[in-house]
């Protein structure tokens, strides 16, 4: 491969950062089998409180590798034959051609009152100072599809900490009564007709405790007569009689005002609740029908709405429903926005609106040009608008790649032009972030060339010629496909743990403040990595991946991850709060598989950010970019009513 050029290395960063954004934004799993994490890694005293612990033994495990992101759960047979999920069931009890069985007033139960002590499986992260609520999120754990339940409880109940507690369990392990220890429950349905205990159907039918439903089984809560007449007279709408719609195209939901997207792979379906009295149920989102070419079109007989349109999401008597599972292929104007909302008003109601944005500048290396940043930092003054800076402590370029052959090693000590530009930017309202120690690893090509601010520095990456994680690893080239998974060699999370701790003694050697918020290089770490991180950081600035096994204390493979980002700040189950990064990134080159993203797609998506009640508009920006783009977004994102803040106030 030839020597890449300084203008190809920028576009490689900034191409590594759209992949950020790409892992945010859907469930992944990808790569073939690296090095599995060290056996012996284990979190720091800290964590293992907070999360579940890694265990030992650790293999790989590529017995059913993905190719593409993981899809929501497919569409079920009773959604392709048009027919209600409760046909075919053998155990229910119900004559689904008539309307639901009349019932008098259903007696709610006080479940706080004898509320059973917590299963010892379950898994508790976040604290009491993040919100008001405590909440229990339930998951599927049975069928093809098992490793989907973890993963959307491992997403919603992150998203649920920015509220509170969380405590996550598998929906068998219910016992009568939990809900009690708890403010909320959160269920997440992902396998089709998942055998759910009586006691959690009781609870849900009759108990005082709110819940949150998102996605399938919605029906087994009607299963008999008694079942459907006691959900019909308290939520106001027939779970028996509620279709999976799978045969609208439905690309668009409106929610606050807004038209948010979803993508088109989600074909698994939309459950359209059976409204009986309207007056007894707010709709709190719709799902908007349309033809190819996106024009509005009349929603299918199944979706039993007559319009085009069909409830997305409902809410009635303590019962907050939404009609699938909105954590897949996300997107930053994504439904995913919506249903972030719709939890956070759920677990807070009536919560204070706040409207604040953030701004990061990306990659500053002891090689960068200080006259670029100097540029920036002072415009950013100048508009009163507060600011962070992705510092890199340490620059390699081990191979010479971009010095004419030369290896190049250079720290902030080396670079007292752009140490000087720092001090004054601290002075002027800009906050450093440890962003990695070199951003890079060693002399490997991970994936593309070794130096600093290229490659990855916590997690194996590499090309491959087609999005198949089995294909060969390649030279990289513009169009490559960029895969992740698996630990570095040699590396454990006392590694990675002595790895920041070496690059944050580097600040206070100059003179800087010694950085408070940590950035994963490329978002993207070990499982055993994130632990090392936070020995030494509480906080860091980013999105992150989220590992199969948290929840259920087992050590998954390295690519059994996915991606996330958040609208609001979170604590995360490795026992670090997450401040958010939500819109991306100003990136006018196409390479590696990704687009081009300009400076009104951010403006775009801090716009939709706005049907959020804790709206956020956190994004970066690379000093080597033209700065009319920054300034442009600034401006943009002003005049939608933000408020730029330091991120660490981000809420």
């Amino acid at each position: 491969m030839s020597l890449p050029t300084l203008a190809s290395s920028r576009r490689r960063r900034c191409a590594l950062a759209a992949i950020a954004v790409c892992l945010g934004s859907s469930i992944t799993a990808v790569g073939p089998a690296q090095a599995a994490p060290a056996p012996d890694a284990q979190p720091p005293i800290a964590a293992q409180a907070a999360a579940a612990n890694p265990a030992g033994g650790a293999q790989a495990n590529d017995a059913d590798p993905a190719k593409k992101p993981l899809p929501a759960p497919p569409e079920p047979a009773a959604a392709a034959k048009k027919e209600l999920p409760l046909k075919g069931d053998k155990q229910a009890d119900v004559d689904l051609n008539k309307p639901a069985p009349a019932a008098g007033q259903v007696k709610i139960r006080d479940l706080k009152q004898s509320a059973p002590e917590v299963p010892a499986g379950a898994v508790s992260f976040s604290n009491q100072e993040a919100g008001p609520a405590s909440t229990l999120v339930l998951f599927d754990t049975t069928g093809d599809y098992a490793k989907l339940g973890e993963y959307y409880a491992l997403s919603m109940g992150t998203l649920a900490s920015h509220s509170g507690t969380v405590t996550t369990l598998p929906v068998k392990d219910y016992v009568a009564g939990l809900a009690g220890r708890f403010t909320n429950v959160v269920y997440i349905g992902s396998t089709y007709d998942e055998p759910l205990p009586r006691a959690f159907i009781d609870d849900a039918l009759t108990g005082n405790i709110p819940v949150m439903w998102s996605g399938f089984n919605i029906w087994q809560l009607a299963k008999t007569d008694a079942d459907r007449a006691a959900f019909t007279q308290r939520y106001g709408w027939d779970a028996a009689t509620s279709y999976i719609d799978s045969a609208d195209r439905v690309t668009k939901i409106s929610y606050n005002g807004a038209s948010l997207k979803r993508n088109e792979l989600n074909s698994g379906g939309i459950i359209a609740p059976h409204i009986t009295r309207e007056k007894d149920v707010k709709v709190l989102g719709r799902a908007e029908c349309s033809k190819p070419d996106g024009a509005a079109t009349a929603c299918a007989s199944v979706a039993q709405s007559g319009t085009t349109s069909f409830p997305w999401a409902v809410s009635s008597s303590g019962m907050t429903f939404i009609g699938e599972i909105p954590l897949t292929y996300l997107g930053e104007q994504d439904r995913y926005i919506a249903a972030a909302d719709i939890l956070l008003d759920f677990l807070q109601p009536g919560a204070q609106q706040f409207r604040q944005a953030a701004v990061r500048l990306e990659d500053v290396t002891p090689d960068s040009d200080p006259e670029e940043l100097q540029a920036i930092v002072d415009y950013l003054h100048s508009q009163n608008v507060p600011f962070q800076m992705a510092v890199v402590p340490k620059y390699i370029d081990p191979k010479g790649t971009e010095n004419n052959g030369t290896p190049k090693e250079l720290t902030l000590k080396d670079a007292p032009e752009l140490v000087e530009v720092l001090q004054d930017a601290v002075n002027k309202g800009g906050t450093i972030v440890q962003h990695g120690t070199t951003h890079q690893f060693g002399t490997l090509d991970n994936p593309y060339n070794a130096v600093s601010a290229d490659d990855f520095e916590f997690i194996r990456s590499w090309c491959s010629a087609t999005n198949d994680t089995k294909a060969p690893p390649i030279d990289c080239q513009d169009k490559s496909f960029v895969q992740i998974g698996g630990a570095l060699p040699g590396t454990s999370q006392e590694w990675a743990s002595e790895r920041v701790d070496q690059g944050r003694q580097i600040f206070g050697e100059v003179d800087l403040p010694t950085p408070e918020i940590f950035e994963t290089p490329h978002y993207s770490a070990t499982r055993e990595a994130y632990y090392g991180i936070g020995e030494h950081y509480s906080v860091r600035y980013e999105r992150e991946l989220l590992y199969a096994g948290t929840l259920t204390n087992t050590q998954a493979g390295p690519h059994d991850y996915y991606g996330q980002f958040f609208p609001y700040a979170v604590n995360d189950p490795y026992g670090t709060h997450v401040l958010p990064e939500n819109l991306g990134n100003f990136e006018p080159n196409e390479i590696n598989q990704h687009p081009p993203r300009l400076a009104q797609e951010v403006i775009d998506a801090a716009k939709l950010n706005l049907v959020n009640t804790h709206a956020t508009a956190s994004f970066f920006f690379h000093p080597y970019y033209p700065l009319p783009e920054l300034k442009k977004i600034v401006a943009g994102i002003k005049a939608e009513g933000y408020t730029f803040v330091p991120a660490s106030e981000l809420k």
